[in-house]
């Protein structure tokens, strides 16, 4: 018994002995994995798991973004059937048979969307390779120019004087104050006469109205803003162009693949800012899905962040069905379209050329819509065209929308 408990105390002061030893080498009983080096580690490995997911799911979502905005028109439009982008193909082919209808002297129509090019119908002996007048439609043309020369910072802002930008010209007094969101929004004063005035006509005549105050459709104030980037392309500023035409060949037409056959002239020989472009129905659609695409266009910003938020805004009113932007008119109310997963808002917006060319832009359907024309026979109130192409797009291309996404599923 004494041999025992006499054992026992050995074997504690051992155990204690241990203990001390470990102390002083600082070590002590934990669980195996449970030092603070080890928790240390693990954490580390696991904020590194979860970051690295992060990273793999936001890449996956850039690629699918990138998914989304493509494919680019830049050398050729891709083709689909309506159904692989979520459009009923007989309602599109109907459309198709009623437009020529409305307007029997049309001469294209065209539907793209998800950067698709479902529909292309062309009449009255035209093809995808006949060049057009496209009328006012150069004047969203002139300001997408603009919007150009903003990015690459040859003009500061779209608060910016005339002139300030046109200083070798004599300025009436009233027009001291114009500036360019004026001229882009159609409140410049500036009369428009029957007869067509150079720039220095333009500029040193009395206003009809003050500037920035009243909406007044002017097909010539426009010209001011092809004066001024012609300007900066002779003194050197904007990009080692010669001329506004050079500017807008290297940094707008070249980059989307827009083949332009002729731009008419003014009396002063600047290009027309308020008319005369000449180009394919197909490299109308090029501009439209530039503006559906928020100014990108491949891996290239070709516009300001926010200039096609602010070009396609109701900025101003001008009858009880539309409004106008930078040079594009807006729809002062949306449209309501029913779709596979219920009913969608639809804003939209639209450059118009006279007697019918036509270049609709509705972002939440990823949906463009072209037109080409010469509907002078459909009616003689030029402003009431554009209110029969809405009417028909709404009636006979929303209502062949079966989905609201970008993949054509249900």
């Amino acid at each position: 018994m004494a041999d025992h408990v006499h054992k026992r105390k050995r074997m504690t002061k051992e155990i204690s002995a241990r203990e001390k030893l470990k102390k002083r080498n600082g070590c002590q009983n934990r669980p195996l994995g449970a030092s603070k080096y080890t928790r240390s580690l693990g954490l580390y490995i696991g904020l590194c798991f979860f970051f690295t997911l992060i990273c793999i799911d936001r890449g996956i979502a850039q690629d699918q973004k990138q998914e989304v905005l493509g494919p680019w028109p830049t050398s050729t439009w891709s083709e689909a059937n309506p159904e692989s982008v979520g459009m009923d193909g007989t309602t599109l082919k109907n459309a198709e048979l009623i437009y020529p209808q409305i307007f029997p002297s049309g001469y294209s129509l065209l539907i793209i969307r998800n950067g698709k090019l479902v529909s292309e119908s062309y009449f009255n002996g035209q093809t995808e390779d006949a060049n057009n007048h496209i009328f006012s439609v150069t004047k969203t043309f002139v300001a997408t120019l603009l919007g150009v020369a903003i990015k690459q910072e040859w003009i500061k802002n779209v608060d910016e004087r005339v002139a300030d930008l046109l200083p070798e010209y004599q300025i009436h007094p009233k027009l001291a104050d114009l500036t360019l969101k004026d001229v882009l929004t159609h409140r410049s004063g500036v009369e428009s006469r029957k007869e067509f005035m150079d720039i220095g006509q333009l500029l040193k005549a009395e206003p009809k109205l003050t500037p920035g105050t009243t909406f007044e459709y002017s097909n010539y104030a426009p010209s001011l803003l092809t004066a001024i980037l012609d300007r900066q392309a002779k003194q050197d500023v904007a990009g080692n162009t010669s001329d506004v035409s050079a500017m807008a060949e290297k940094y707008l037409f070249d980059q989307l693949g827009i083949g332009v056959s002729e731009w008419r002239k003014g009396p002063d020989g600047i290009p027309e800012g308020g008319n005369g472009l000449y180009m394919t129905a197909r490299d109308m659609a090029r501009l439209g899905y530039l503006l559906l695409r928020d100014g990108r266009w491949e891996d290239k910003q070709l516009l300001p962040k926010d200039w096609v938020k602010e070009a396609s805004k109701y900025q101003v009113g001008f009858d009880r069905q539309k409004g106008y932007g930078y040079l594009n008119w807006v729809r002062r109310r949306p449209d309501k379209v029913n779709t596979a997963r219920g009913e969608q808002e639809v804003q939209g917006y639209f450059a118009y050329g006279h007697r019918g060319q036509y270049i609709g832009v509705y972002p939440e359907l990823d949906l463009l819509v072209v037109t080409t024309a010469d509907a002078s026979d459909a009616t003689r109130d030029t402003f009431f065209v554009p209110d029969l192409l809405h009417d028909f797009v709404r009636r006979f291309i929303f209502s062949a929308i079966q989905t609201n996404d970008s993949t054509g599923e249900e």
